[in-house]
């Protein structure tokens, strides 16, 4: 009897376990098919751009929402209805080469407050996810060492990185170091 219940002790605390890993986002080692997947928070990854098959990898994770930093030239319109066809909510924040302005943060803050987790964020390349993480990061209070760290991790260039220096330091590089 001491057994049993020991056992659905276990086994009530493995499945309640179970539900709340429903909305995180998985690590880089259970994805397939998802060029840079970074995992950056439990219930927010990025990455560059989305094929057929890192849209179903999305759909086997359980992702609810997907925010694209891409250009309307760069295939959103049909990204979005791929995505959005699998029942994953799509948002669109054109981000240029040029960084991340006020604006694009201020639509990004307001998409992540009313997103449904598990959250991608992703570019082409990686290079806009991680910018605009970063900016994100500095802009909630995070040290810029580790804001900027988070960012080339998931994959911001030096180029970009620099500009987001310029844009969110004012303009003083010393400030964000």
């Amino acid at each position: 009897m001491f057994f049993v219940r020991v056992f659905i002790i276990i086994l009530a605390l493995s499945s309640s376990g179970w539900v709340s890993a429903k909305d995180q986002v998985p690590y880089a080692t259970q994805i397939n098919d998802l060029m840079r997947y970074l995992r950056v928070t439990p219930n927010i990854a990025t990455s560059g751009a989305l094929t057929k098959d890192g849209i179903q990898e999305l759909v086997k994770h359980s992702f609810q929402t997907v925010i694209d930093l891409r250009s309307e030239s760069e295939g959103t319109p049909s990204e979005k209805k791929a995505v959005e066809a699998v029942g994953i909510t799509y948002i669109n924040i054109p981000v240029t080469g040029e960084g991340v302005n006020e604006s694009q943060l201020t639509a990004f803050k307001q998409a992540l407050e009313q997103a449904a987790p598990p959250v991608l964020i992703h570019c082409a390349t990686g290079n806009r996810a991680g910018a605009m993480w970063t900016a994100y990061r500095l802009s909630e209070g995070i040290a810029p060492e580790i804001a900027f760290k988070e960012g080339r991790a998931a994959g911001m260039n030096a180029g970009m990185e620099e500009k987001i220096r310029k844009i969110w330091c004012d303009g003083n590089k010393d400030s964000c170091q």
